[in-house]
């Protein structure tokens, strides 16, 4: 063969070679573990067909094309793994879009994309950090109470907690949250796509840190009174997760006062932007890129704008229709509702309600 005729052969198969290289790359980059809290349980609990000789909870982990391999085989411990961090990043997202109805940004997602979150997580502003937070404790709070429920079988309630001396106030009892389990999980799982190398990498860890830190910090003593004819004399206690609720209101309030932090080649960590600007703790939401105003879209910021927004024309808050709309105004609708009204009792047993009809007027921005 004429050496010169098999050289443009291997440059084309070289080229060929990494172009899926770097389809394969971007793929990787481009998918996010988020993609999990959009498929639906019976997705999870469901393989081919033509395999089901095989293990359903291979099928189900190796099956998550969005999953890397350290998730993948983070998913295997446990055939119920998957349906429970489905759970968590569904929880996440939901109290995303609803800490953040009333603002500018609402926390907007994209359930027919691996992209889950869109392009807002291009720029490493707020945004990004209280997402990563809030699906970071999203799964800990989902984990750990499946734990709990003895639903995973890999781990149970903290017994080690028992061991705590209580100075006679209460007993141990009951079943425990094991917090620190569902905290070394998480971890595992949500940090499994960071490069820590990176600014990205970074403030992303950290904020999946304070999500889990906040996980904590709504934990609380659970007790139950014992005796005779409703006396205390004795009182068992365990330890239980609070409402995540209160967690995603605990990660707002950080979002609202998030450090901005540069990234230093040198000493390899994040450091607050000015000098006199305190330093910012594994508790704190931290945040590199300042975040657009969200008034207009903008396809490539991942802002889709506040035109046709529901605004508070009372309000002079952040829902308020002058900050909502950004100065360009806002025009009313005005609609009838009907409600039932009246109602009375007849023994035995309805109840009868008359139809009340009452006018609502509702602002959208310009």
């Amino acid at each position: 063969m004429n050496p010169v005729e098999t050289v443009p052969k291997m440059w084309r198969v070289y080229v060929g070679i990494l172009l899926l290289t770097l389809c394969i790359v971007e793929k990787v980059h481009s998918n996010t573990w988020w993609y999990v809290g959009m498929v639906s349980s019976a997705q999870l609990q469901r393989g081919p067909d033509e395999v089901r000789s095989r293990d359903p909870r291979f099928l189900k982990c190796r099956s998550m094309t969005f999953l890397n391999t350290k998730q993948r085989d983070l998913c295997l411990k446990s055939r119920n793994l998957l349906p429970v961090i489905s759970n968590g990043a569904e929880i996440g997202l939901a109290e995303c879009k609803d800490q953040f109805s009333t603002r500018r940004w609402n926390c907007t997602t994209f359930p027919n994309a691996t992209n889950v979150f869109g392009k807002v997580l291009v720029r490493k502003g707020r945004e990004k950090a209280y997402i990563f937070a809030i699906s970071s404790s999203g799964v800990m709070f989902a984990v750990t109470r499946a734990c709990a429920k003895g639903v995973l079988g890999i781990c149970g309630c903290d017994t080690s907690i028992r061991k705590k001396d209580t100075e006679g106030d209460f007993k141990w009892g009951g079943c425990s949250h094991n917090i620190k389990y569902g905290d070394k999980f998480t971890k595992e799982w949500v940090d499994a796509q960071e490069v820590r190398l990176t600014k990205d990498g970074l403030m992303n860890t950290w904020n999946n840190e304070a999500g889990r830190k906040a996980i904590k910090a709504s934990t609380k003593l659970i007790c139950k009174c014992h005796g005779i004819s409703g006396s205390c004399s004795q009182k068992i206690c365990w330890r239980s997760m609070g409402n995540f609720k209160e967690v995603g209101s605990i990660l707002k309030e950080k979002f609202d006062g998030a450090s901005q932090v540069k990234f230093s080649k040198k000493k390899n960590r994040l450091l607050p932007i000015g000098k006199n600007q305190k330093k910012p703790t594994k508790k704190d939401l931290v945040y590199i890129d300042d975040s657009p105003d969200f008034c207009e879209y903008n396809p490539e910021t991942g802002s889709l704008g506040t035109k046709d927004r529901l605004c508070n024309k009372s309000s002079q808050g952040l829902d308020g229709c002058a900050l909502m709309c950004c100065g360009r105004g806002y025009h009313t609708i005005v609609r009838t509702v009907s409600e039932e009204c009246d109602c009375t009792f007849f023994w035995c047993c309805r109840v009868v309600c008359k139809k009340c009809q009452s006018r609502v007027e509702e602002h959208f921005c310009n």
